[in-house]
């Protein structure tokens, strides 16, 4: 009997250690795979000026694009060090399921199902958005109701999709639902189109043959929380990418620019800019990375009110206010976790 309970403890002991170690192997999985490529693999979506496209020079910018930078800033030390992985309504899931990507910057709501159906997980808010309706200005579609035996756009495979349904049934709305994308409803194939509001604002500016003829109704049908995607696997990973997205909102909140990082020094008792200067080595430890990597988001892209304005901002095409989309102390939704 004894010595049957001395086998167990031994078997015990070996699938303990067996079952940490793996666990170990498996956070550092994604972060020493990139480091050994010496690139990131990040999802975008082609042509698609303001978040993500390549410009006359063949380079490729927009605000999804600058979180991908930041991600390789901290992670190798060069927001150059990306390869980018062009990416569908579809394909935003399965790049990361066929380890085609290691993280996807789309429009992507996090929702559970989302998490639960593909594996994956969203480390983060970097956008707070809604769906909203657009229409030609002379349509005379002003509220829900004026929807009634018109046809509505909407792009399969989205949450814009259920939702639209699901508001039209509610409302017993007797509209069209044609699933077709923006390029539809402006050939006027529909005489409404739903999407998320940033959406259709960077849609109206790049695709409209004359955007002044099309309006955004201040109608917020849905919550539509956006964010990077990762596969679910990896805790480090998703830590890391999290952390850029916090860090670059951080910023903002402490007054750090990209043009002012090199100068900042920590303030005595501002534990937060300590952190993010990287004064205290015990963060950038726990993710696996040195301690400028923050520093070094912040040179690259700014803080998140530089990556939105020069992306999304009132003297860009898209031509977007910022909303929701300012910091909590400002009246909006974006802040992040304490950075301690």
């Amino acid at each position: 009997m004894q010595r049957m309970i001395v086998s167990a403890a031994v078997f015990f002991a070996v699938v303990a250690t067996f079952l940490f170690s793996s666990s170990d192997s498996a956070r550092a999985d994604v972060l020493s795979e990139i480091r050994e490529r010496g690139d990131l693999r990040c999802g975008v979506y082609p042509d698609d000026p303001g978040r993500s496209a390549i410009n006359r020079q063949g380079r490729w910018e927009g605000f999804y694009v600058d979180f991908c930078r930041a991600v390789a800033a901290a992670v190798l030390g060069d927001g150059d060090a990306v390869r980018f992985v062009e990416v569908g309504p579809q394909s935003r899931f399965s790049a990361l399921v066929e380890h085609k990507a290691d993280v996807v910057m789309y429009s992507s709501t996090w929702t559970l199902g989302r998490e639960a159906a593909y594996g994956i997980a969203f480390p983060a808010v970097y956008l707070f958005d809604g769906q909203g309706l657009m229409v030609r200005t002379n349509a005379g579609i002003h509220a829900l109701a004026d929807l009634n035996g018109r046809r509505v756009c909407v792009t399969a495979g989205t949450t814009t999709l259920a939702n639209l349904e699901n508001i039209l049934r509610r409302e017993d709305i007797k509209a069209k639902v044609v699933l077709a994308n923006g390029d539809a409803f402006f050939r006027g194939n529909c005489d409404a189109y739903s999407a998320d509001r940033i959406n259709l604002a960077t849609n109206r500016a790049n695709r409209a043959d004359d955007p002044e003829r099309y309006e955004i109704l201040p109608l917020m049908l849905s919550r539509e929380p956006i964010g990077p995607m990762v596969r679910d696997d990896d805790g480090q990973w998703i830590r890391i990418v999290r952390s850029v997205v916090h860090a670059v909102i951080v910023a903002e909140e402490l007054g750090l620019s990209r043009n002012s990082i090199d100068q900042a020094d920590a303030a005595i008792g501002a534990v937060e800019q300590e952190n993010l200067l990287g004064h205290n080595p015990e963060i950038s430890r726990s993710l696996g990375l040195d301690r400028d990597w923050a520093v070094r988001v912040v040179r690259e892209v700014g803080n998140y009110g530089e990556i939105f304005d020069r992306n999304f901002g009132p003297q860009t095409p898209i031509g977007l206010e910022r909303g929701i989309n300012r910091l909590w102390s400002q009246g909006g939704l974006l802040y992040s976790p304490l950075f301690k």
